[in-house]
């Protein structure tokens, strides 16, 4: 069942690029890459980093620690220590506003 939730504005994710949201109890990193938004929890699986403390390359997010390395659409780890794939949840823009499901 989803569970959406407004968790940010439009412009501001797009000002930012990467940008760290509290939104349905869950830890988010939402993501502008190439004008898309996407969502990802905000916390790398392998050190319980804060990736919104790393950097963005292409479609990638660097987490801070260990050189490790996300692909945001997917969630797929590319690069670093061997951990679970980063999650990953639908996104939906509306009016201006990134609506998470966070179900």
């Amino acid at each position: 069942m989803a569970s959406w939730t407004d968790a940010a504005s439009r412009d501001e994710l797009a000002r930012c690029r990467l940008l760290e949201v509290e939104a349905g109890g869950a830890a988010l990193l939402l993501s502008d890459i190439a004008g898309m938004a996407y969502a990802t929890a905000a916390v790398c699986p392998h050190h319980a980093a804060w990736l919104s403390q790393g950097g963005v390359d292409g479609d990638r997010v660097d987490c801070p620690c260990h050189q490790g390395q996300f692909h945001v659409p997917t969630g797929r780890r590319t690069r670093g220590p061997e951990c679970p794939d980063l999650r990953t949840y639908p996104v939906r823009v509306r009016d201006g506003r990134v609506w998470v499901d966070v179900g």
